[in-house]
């Protein structure tokens, strides 16, 4: 999630460059976005909270939960584009929390990212990699040195989705009155 909203942005300023404008991207109609908003603040609000009384397993409940709400929202919006590719990386990002209860970080990469000793307290989100790890090259193994934070395919994946979004929709016209009106009427013999 750490990349969205940077790739959202470069993808606005590139929209604009190009000659698009924020107005299409601000009038964009998405469906069931309350779930999405309380999803997310669901996810953090566990993961900065973290109570003890929460088990593993109960962490694991809590992130496949919003998660699928997550997956509702981007299935209710499978028509904007970048949804489907958003959705793809989410869901790469379910398959290794699912197979390991929990996204796995990787203690090298958080090294190369200028981590070290950060992977104490992780909360209810991840896991450090080990050797017993189910798909590890999906897991937080990307490395962003000078941002302190790791990603994974997943993140660049949905990352990519929503800035493809942005990126359309900042280009997107909507209706064109000249097209519209050049458009020939039925005439009645």
């Amino acid at each position: 999630m750490f990349l969205v909203v940077p790739i959202a942005l470069v993808a606005a300023l590139y929209g604009l460059v190009r000659g698009g404008s924020l107005e299409p991207l601000a009038q964009t109609q998405f469906r069931l976005l309350w779930i999405l908003f309380a999803a997310l603040v669901a996810q953090v609000g566990f993961d900065l909270w973290d109570p003890a009384w929460l088990s593993q397993t109960g962490d694991l409940v809590v992130l496949l939960t919003t998660n699928a709400a997550i997956v509702v929202f981007l299935a209710a919006n499978r028509h904007l584009p970048g949804m489907l590719l958003a959705a793809l990386g989410l869901l790469l990002n379910v398959i290794v929390i699912s197979a390991n209860a929990g996204m796995p970080v990787s203690q090298e990469a958080a090294e190369i990212a200028g981590l070290e000793g950060e992977l104490t307290n992780l909360g209810i989100k991840h896991e450090v990699l080990g050797p017993d790890t189910v798909f590890p090259w999906l897991a937080d193994v990307i490395p962003l040195p000078g941002l302190n934070a790791l990603i994974s395919v997943g993140d660049v994946v949905l990352a990519a989705g929503i800035g493809w979004l942005v990126y359309r929709r900042t280009l997107d016209e909507g209706p064109n009155e000249d097209r519209d009106s050049a458009t020939p009427a039925a005439t009645s013999g």
